[in-house]
């Protein structure tokens, strides 16, 4: 499989994408439909939370595989090239017992931050981070990212701008909680601790709001949110980094396709491949969360900008 992991047809696609880089007007790029990365990547029951590296040889997700949910990786040569199958990242990330979920890899791919519900943290789940010296060598332990990002409430999908002095995640009440919301906290240098976090108001709304994922020149944010009463991804932007958000928009039916479930967006580097988990209806009745969950796999899209 290749980029897209479908074929020919998918390629074709690919080949015939516009080129868009970072610094592309994020306000007029499109996302076409979702592709499922196949049976090499996805197993019989949940993997989400897709995160890949800038070149897109290295993918990093959460799978109940194993029987809880872990975080596990699959590599390729090329972006072209087919993923391999999926490993377990090991025991110095993944806790033995506790859910480890909602990854976020860094630009440099050298930091993982994730959500855990593994216990000696400060609440229903926390922010953890891995880091490694390089691509070639090991994770190191996991560890909490503290306070005053972690409460004694439910916080999730940490997510970095491109220089990881920014950082946005959810926080809930409880994981599906309808109260979750986008929060962003900021530090100076990588080398600092991170300051107060603040709701990010322009992406909320009275319902839930999560999962937020922020393009590599930080001018559009991802975010899933089921202000439409299904779970979707929606989408705002910004003429410039650190500028105020627009307000939100959903993507269109191609990657929201009705009746389904899709969250967890992660845009690629060079903003040309929107990765998500999603799953579909299989007897004409809405997925919902409660109905689904154990169904979503990883998809993506492609995306062209002029």
């Amino acid at each position: 499989m290749a980029r897209f992991q479908s074929g020919a047809i998918v390629l074709a696609f690919v080949a015939g994408a516009c080129a868009a880089g970072p610094h592309s007007d994020p306000g007029r790029c499109e996302v076409g439909a979702g592709v499922a990365l196949g049976s090499t990547v996805n197993g019989p029951g949940f993997d989400g939370s897709p995160t890949v590296s800038a070149d897109e040889t290295e993918l990093f997700f959460t799978s109940d595989r194993g029987g809880q949910q872990d975080i596990f990786v699959a590599t390729r040569a090329r972006n072209t090239d087919m993923w391999s199958t999926p490993t377990n990242v090991g025991p110095l990330v993944n806790d033995p017992v506790a859910d480890d979920f909602s990854l976020r890899l860094s630009n440099d791919g050298l930091t993982l931050y994730f959500g855990s519900t593994r216990r000696g943290g400060f609440g229903a789940a926390d922010i953890y981070v891995t880091t490694r010296a390089s691509r070639d060598q090991p994770w190191a332990a996991a560890r909490n990212a503290g306070a005053p990002i972690n409460t004694a409430a439910f916080e999730a999908f940490p997510t970095p701008n491109a220089d990881e002095t920014t950082l946005y995640f959810e926080r809930s009440t409880a994981m599906g909680a309808d109260d979750a919301d986008i929060w962003m906290t900021r530090r100076s240098t990588r080398d600092e601790g991170w300051g107060k976090p603040t709701r990010v108001d322009a992406l909320n709304s009275s319902l839930a709001e999560f999962s937020p994922s922020i393009s590599a020149d930080g001018r559009t944010m991802y975010f899933a949110t089921a202000r439409r009463g299904r779970v979707e991804v929606w989408t705002s932007t910004r003429r410039r980094d650190g500028g105020a958000w627009a307000a939100p928009q959903p993507l269109g039916a191609e990657l929201n396709v009705p009746l389904s479930l899709t969250l967890a967006p992660f845009m690629s580097r060079d903003q040309r491949a929107l990765y998500v988990m999603s799953a579909r209806s299989a007897d004409g009745n809405a997925c919902t969360p409660l109905t689904c969950v154990g169904r979503l796999d990883l998809y993506v899209a492609p995306v062209s900008c002029p």
